[in-house]
């Protein structure tokens, strides 16, 4: 099938023009906008000194976005001593608005642990451990629970690299994408006691002893 395309509605285009206003810190760090190393404006997202697991730096949109989405942006990581997250479809395990629920600390078990209030999928790339080493792999993950939904290569190991991502999510249908090629993807056998997430927030989570990530050209578009 290859790398879905999205031919709908632009939903969402940041340009930062306003700031930071639309999105929430939890967490630790010091998000903020930059100019990147192409001359752009970019969300700096740092939680340099973190330990994995721990309190890390996460960003999220604070509008909820409908399933059957496209969500594209660029990555630069500066250095190679932690790991970036991309969260879809973020909401209380009810239906609730993330940010109706108490309020949380910024470890990762917040998020994804299997007692944790939220549903939702996450895949991470980039993937270095808090002393560089790459783990090997990239991974997709459905929370709460932290199950692993899809593994495969890590499609953004080179540091100081501008890398286009694409993340698609049809219901239980979802790819990630690297400069317009399919990297891997799964359909959610649908097996889980938990309800499918389906609409919700999109965020990002920068963990690790030296991390820094400049996320740009961040768009959400409908499939159709």
């Amino acid at each position: 099938m290859g790398l879905l395309t999205p031919r709908g509605q632009v939903l969402f285009h940041e340009t930062f023009d306003e700031g930071l206003t639309r999105w929430r810190l939890e967490g630790i760090g010091s998000p903020r906008v930059v100019e990147n190393a192409r001359g752009e404006r970019a969300l700096r997202l740092d939680s340099v000194g973190s330990i994995q697991g721990a309190e890390g730096c996460n960003f999220f949109h604070v509008e909820d976005f409908p399933d059957n989405i496209v969500l594209d942006f660029d990555l630069y990581v500066h250095f190679s001593d932690g790991l970036f997250i991309t969260f879809v479809a973020v909401r209380g395990l009810n239906g609730e608005d993330m940010f109706s629920l108490p309020g949380r600390s910024g470890v990762f078990g917040d998020y994804v642990a299997k007692d944790a209030l939220l549903r939702s999928y996450h895949v991470s790339v980039s993937r270095y451990n808090d002393k560089g080493e790459h783990t090997g792999v990239s991974n997709w993950r459905r929370n709460p629970g932290l199950h692993l939904m899809a593994q495969g290569p890590d499609p953004c190991r080179q540091i100081r690299t501008f890398y286009h991502l694409t993340v698609v999510k049809v219901g239980p249908h979802l790819q990630l994408g690297v400069n317009g090629v399919l990297a891997h993807e799964f359909v959610d056998p649908q097996t889980l006691p938990t309800p499918l997430p389906d609409s919700g927030k999109i965020g990002f989570r920068a963990i690790g002893s030296q991390i820094v990530v400049d996320v740009s050209n961040i768009q959400v578009t409908s499939l159709d």
